[in-house]
């Protein structure tokens, strides 16, 4: 492989150089601390490669536009996917708190966050953890603010996706790619691999093409991933010690439950409206329920 570091400024793709359209932002905050202390984990591997994406840009020129700025960390052993901006956030966060030990305030969030308009929203893409090991993959899924104690984990084998390949190329981070298409769980997705990057790896979930795949995304370009970085260097792989206390669920039963907290926050966190009596104190009002309609990555 041809050994090179390319930092976070960002080569234009010749073709789709980003999503047209963007899924709709929901209604959940995301959490105000989470229990994801940076100071406790376990490193499981180390890095022989890193891959950074970008996940639904505007401008794939500007991390600005873009919900989410992702990792892909490839070991011998164990490969992760996950946020770089929230992972960055855990660590300086940590620092934050240690010169603030007495604050009875939480740490404001600190380093990149993209998007302005999600800087405070929650989105299970951004705020979940996968990692792929002995032919398994395992999600953490830490859920939107006040429905934290819902954080959630599972197992399923390493989805496989069958690709049909094509003639089509362009470059991409300075690599050749090839195009080649599949459906997945109820979407059709186009991806642009690097046959010159012998890894049959890519970002979230894609895997199975002979070559790293650096672009992908939806026929409707509701959802894209666009390689915007690679290293080639050592990194620890890191977990952390809390995932042991999310709740061990299914992908099925984790899939709905995120589905629902988009929909419906509100209902969910169990919200009601505060009303005052006669008398002038405080009572407890009906219940709020604001639908946002939601349009999942995964529809299956």
């Amino acid at each position: 492989m041809n050994k090179r570091i390319i930092t976070l400024i960002i080569a234009l793709a010749a073709v789709c150089g980003g999503a047209s359209a963007q899924p709709k932002s929901t209604k959940c905050p995301r959490p105000l601390k989470t229990s994801r202390d940076f100071a406790k984990m376990t490193a499981v591997d180390t890095t022989q490669m890193r891959v950074y994406y970008a996940f639904c840009p505007h401008k794939i020129e500007d991390a600005n536009t873009y919900i989410d700025l992702q990792r892909l960390d490839v070991g011998k052993r164990v490969v992760k996917y996950y946020s770089h901006f929230v992972y960055t956030n855990d660590s300086l966060v940590a620092i934050w708190w240690r010169q603030h030990p007495n604050s009875r305030t939480g740490a404001p969030w600190l380093g990149a966050i993209g998007r302005k308009d999600k800087e405070d929203i929650w989105s299970e893409y951004e705020w979940s953890d996968y990692f792929i090991e002995n032919g398994q993959l395992t999600e953490y899924c830490t859920m939107p603010r006040s429905l934290e104690s819902y954080n959630s984990c599972y197992t399923e084998p390493m989805p496989k996706q069958s690709w049909t390949l094509h003639n089509e190329t362009q470059t991409i981070i300075g690599y050749k790619c090839q195009r080649a298409t599949c459906r997945f769980r109820g979407r059709d997705f186009e991806a642009w691999f690097a046959p010159a990057i012998p890894v049959k790896r890519g970002p979230w979930k894609f895997c199975g093409l002979p070559g790293l795949i650096l672009k992908v995304y939806d026929k409707e370009k509701l959802y894209s991933f666009e390689a915007v970085g690679l290293e080639s260097r050592h990194y620890p792989i890191t977990r952390f010690n809390c995932y042991k206390n999310y709740h061990r669920s299914t992908r099925e039963k984790v899939w709905k439950m995120q589905r629902s907290f988009n929909e419906n926050w509100y209902k969910a966190a169990g919200f009601r409206r505060a009303t005052m009596d006669a008398a002038g104190n405080m009572v407890q009002g009906e219940a709020v329920s604001i639908f946002t309609p939601y349009n999942p990555l995964e529809l299956e």
